[in-house]
């Protein structure tokens, strides 16, 4: 477009020069000349229009890549913030997970408890054995006593220097003594050894079994369970709910499922506290 310029203004002026030397003695020659000057002069205008319209496009396009640039950092600043925000955000539940862990703790225990993160776990979709980050070198022992603000989780099954395995109470060879929160006389055991019907079915949905030291016990659904105080947890710990009451006359049995307080889908924190002298 820039030659097709400098071509149209070479003719403008040699149209010019012939226009000049045949003066006014030819007017029509003139008038030919005046269209084609004005011809050659619209096509110049055109050019440049067409030159000034793409430097303007490629300035636009320049501010608008400048604006898309500026933007995209933008959002990549308003994204870390969320990202930043929502770990503030999780680092304040957890410490307010182990403050209400704490809660179930007595006094004299608070100060042999420490924090940690579970780091893997079984296979599927329950926590029923899982390795936290403490071990030997940060004072846990075997049968540590393990929960969260939701209430008891299990015990240290094995100790390493820098870790511990957690068996919760999902795994059937855990097992703890329990009472009715409304009665404290009203006792039994949370374990997975009795023979009851459709036993696996509870387990896989997430429940625990046991039953009651005496058959006479008024238990029923929707009864807190409790912590016992007897062996190695300490008495008042919530466990969770009695969800329902089996009777095996024939055995002279009556069976709880209990449907724990604490969620053995999503454990991410703990408090282990050091176990206690049964001896």
């Amino acid at each position: 477009m820039i030659a097709t310029g400098v071509v149209a203004i070479t003719l403008i002026g040699i149209v010019g020069m012939s226009i000049g030397r045949s003066g006014g003695s030819n007017p029509l020659g003139a008038n030919v000349g005046m269209t084609a000057i004005s011809t050659i002069g619209s096509s110049i205008n055109s050019g440049f229009t067409f030159i000034k319209s793409g430097f303007e496009n490629v300035i636009n396009f320049q501010k608008n890549a400048k604006k898309a640039e500026s933007l995209e950092k933008e959002n990549s600043r308003l994204q870390q913030e969320v990202i930043d925000l929502q770990n503030k955000l999780d680092d304040v539940q957890s410490l307010q997970s182990l403050k209400a862990a704490l809660n179930f703790v007595d006094e004299k225990y608070v100060a042999k408890t420490l924090s940690a993160k579970v780091v893997s776990k079984n296979d599927g979709n329950w926590y029923s054995s899982f390795v936290v980050s403490a071990g030997s070198k940060d004072g846990v022992k075997k049968d540590s006593l393990v929960m969260n603000g939701n209430g008891l989780v299990g015990i240290v099954y094995e100790v390493s220097e820098n870790y511990c395995k957690v068996i919760s109470l999902l795994d059937t060879k855990s097992s703890v003594s329990f009472k009715l929160a409304k009665n404290s006389e009203f006792k039994g055991i949370i374990t997975y050894g009795e023979n009851i019907d459709e036993k696996a079915d509870y387990r896989d949905s997430g429940l625990l079994q046991g039953y009651m030291f005496d058959s006479n016990y008024d238990v029923l659904p929707g009864d807190v369970v409790t912590t016992s105080g007897l062996g190695l947890f300490p008495e008042g710990i919530v466990i969770g709910k009695v969800g329902k009451v089996i009777e095996d006359k024939n055995n002279s049995l009556k069976y709880v499922i209990v449907k724990p307080n604490v969620d053995f889908k999503n454990i991410d924190d703990v408090v282990i506290v050091e176990p206690r002298n049964i001896n």
